[in-house]
């Protein structure tokens, strides 16, 4: 019994690390976001080809017992070991799959200038190691039963599999390529000379179907997925800064907001917008707000939300920025750097902001209230001459 739990636990321990593993790496604010979405769209595919195949497998062993074909009992067996070993991958690996959040994905942004990429490949991998231990094992069955017969299962399967598998076209063909001269291989070996000849012909035939129906699938998932990165992005982030729009930020802050994640809620405001655009031009107004969204992220945190709120109004939640002193401190530096946004050189003109503070203790659960107390503040920067910041500790207790 002791043995038993402990290697009961061994496998819950290696299962979580896994899974841990995946959702680290894909949750990385330094990760591909497409290519996020591919290894969250591979991690899918494996549950659901795992539960595909144990059905499959099921069903083979109850049309077995069914029709009373005991003198292939050994053929009961391996598909007995067959819905074994894939009922075991399933718990170990993917029976849990809200660790790997899509939504926690999609607030991702690219790599920052200063920081490399680091994709992790462990989810594709994982569904190509499956796919090919099933083709292989599938394979092996035909050898065994029915050396003599046209490996239909095989066959179908190797058309099948690798459209589940979202990865470039090129690594999908390699591995239908592989499966196919390794099955060929042990055919001229293994089966009977007179035929290996049929086989070879179908199997040939079944590879370039294979081929052509992948690449379809992959070519017509990647314009969709491209498609709706576009759309997404274009929904949730301002046309002219690239940043959030109000929309996005909204929902990561409310999100932020009612998880009882602290942070500083900061709302920034251009002083005197107007008269730069009256006296300046739109188009250099265009380029002051670029040049401020610029600014706001290079002062910030990847983990912070930095907003275009429309106008000439930004707004920023530094995520667990609660200390008083320091977040007085950041936004002098703050403030400070965007008086380095020159609007004309000959009159000295430069960039000067009003900046109004909640800070948020993580007990605060209303986002309304936050955004009134942080402009609050703001109005009370504009009433004593602009180009200042207040701050105000925010707390909500309920009773």
């Amino acid at each position: 019994m002791k043995n038993c739990l402990s290697v009961r636990e061994r496998l819950i321990l290696y299962r979580k690390k896994l899974t841990e593993r995946v959702r680290a790496t894909m949750a990385s604010p330094a990760l591909n976001h497409y290519h996020a979405l591919i290894n969250y769209k591979n991690c899918i595919a494996t549950r659901f080809m795992l539960v595909f195949l144990i059905l499959l497998f099921l069903l083979d062993l109850i049309c077995q017992i069914l029709f009373f074909r005991f003198k292939e009992f050994g053929y009961c067996i391996y598909m007995l070991m067959g819905i074994g070993f894939l009922s075991l991958i399933y718990y170990a690996f993917i029976r849990e799959p809200n660790h790997l959040r899509i939504d926690e994905l999609k607030k991702e942004e690219s790599d920052s200038k200063n920081s490399m990429i680091r994709k992790s490949y462990l989810p594709t991998t994982i569904l190509y190691t499956y796919e090919i231990l099933i083709l292989l094992f599938t394979a092996f069955m035909q050898f065994v039963l029915n050396p003599y017969d046209v490996p239909i299962i095989f066959l179908l399967l190797l058309v099948v599999l690798p459209t589940l598998i979202f990865d470039q076209i090129w690594r999908v063909h390699l591995m239908v390529l592989a499966v196919s001269a390794i099955y060929l291989f042990s055919a001229y070996h293994l089966v009977p000379s007179e035929s290996y000849g049929p086989i070879l012909i179908y199997v040939l035939m079944d590879s370039v179907i294979a081929l052509v129906w992948s690449g379809i699938t992959i070519h017509a998932k990647t314009i969709a997925l491209q498609t709706n990165g576009v759309s997404e992005t274009s929904a949730s982030h301002d046309g002219l800064t690239g940043i959030l729009n109000r929309r996005g930020g909204d929902a990561l802050i409310n999100n932020c907001i009612s998880n009882g994640v602290p942070g500083a809620f900061i709302i920034f405001d251009i002083d005197n917008f107007k008269h730069i655009n009256d006296t300046y031009g739109h188009q250099k107004g265009d380029e002051i707000l670029k040049a401020v969204a610029s600014c706001l992220l290079d002062s910030f945190r990847k983990d912070d939300i930095v907003t275009c709120m429309g106008g000439d109004e930004f707004l920023v939640y530094a995520v667990r920025m609660v200390d008083r002193k320091y977040v007085e401190s950041k936004l002098a530096d703050v403030r400070q750097n965007l008086h380095s946004i020159v609007i004309d050189a000959q009159n000295g003109d430069y960039v000067t902001v009003s900046i109004g503070c909640a800070i948020n203790d993580g007990t605060y659960i209303d986002y309304s209230t936050l955004f009134r107390t942080a402009d609050h503040m703001l109005y009370k920067v504009k009433q004593n001459g602009k180009d200042s910041f207040a701050v105000k500790d925010t707390s909500f207790k309920l009773k």
